[in-house]
C-alpha cells in the first residue's frame, strides 16, 4: 500500500513540475514576445493561443498536487473552533463530499472529450488542433483529484497549528 501512494505522490509531484515548466514557458514567452515586438516591430505567431491551451494545462496538472499538499484556499471558520475529535470526523465529509463532486466533474469531463473525439471537433485558431486534446487534461486531473480526496478522507492531514483568518 506505502508503494501505492508512494507512487501516487510522485505521479502528483511529476506533474507539478511539468506544470511549472509550463508556467516557466509561458513567462520566457511572453518576455520574449514583448522583446520582438519592440525590437522588430513583429511578435510571435500564435503565441497568445498557445498559452490560453498552456494556462489550461497548467492549472489542470497542478491542482491535484495542490490539494495534497494542503496549499489550496479553505474556509476554516467552524472547523478551527471544534476540538480535534469532531474536527477529524469534518474533515473527512468534507473530503468525502469532495471525492464526489470531483467524480462528477471527472463523468462530464470525459462525456465532454469523448463526444470531441467521437465528433472530430477541431479547434481552429492560429493552430488546428483536434478539440478533445485539450479537454483531455480535465478527467486526468479530476481522476487524480478524486483519489485525493478520497485519500485525505481516509487519512486526514493534520491540522495545522498556526494562526490564520480573523
Amino acid at each position: 500500500m506505502r508503494t501505492a501512494l508512494s507512487l501516487f505522490d510522485r505521479l502528483l509531484t511529476a506533474l507539478a513540475w511539468l506544470a511549472g515548466a509550463i508556467a516557466a514557458a509561458i513567462v520566457l514567452a511572453i518576455c520574449l514576445n514583448v522583446a520582438l515586438r519592440n525590437i522588430l516591430g513583429e511578435t510571435i505567431y500564435g503565441l497568445f493561443d498557445a498559452i490560453e491551451y498552456g494556462l489550461l494545462a497548467m492549472t489542470f496538472l497542478g491542482a491535484p498536487w495542490v490539494l495534497s499538499k494542503n496549499a489550496h484556499v479553505t474556509v476554516d471558520l467552524i472547523s478551527r473552533g471544534l476540538p480535534p475529535g469532531p474536527g477529524r470526523v469534518l474533515a473527512r465529509v468534507t473530503n468525502l463530499i469532495g471525492c464526489v463532486v470531483a467524480l462528477i466533474f471527472l463523468i462530464y469531463a470525459f462525456q465532454a472529450m469523448a463526444m470531441s473525439m467521437a465528433r472530430g471537433s477541431m479547434i481552429r485558431t492560429a493552430f488546428t488542433i483536434p478539440e478533445w486534446w485539450t479537454l483531455s487534461v480535465a478527467p486526468l486531473s479530476f481522476a487524480l483529484i478524486s483519489v485525493e480526496f478520497l485519500r485525505q478522507a481516509i487519512w486526514p492531514p493534520a491540522r495545522a497549528t498556526t494562526e490564520t483568518g480573523l
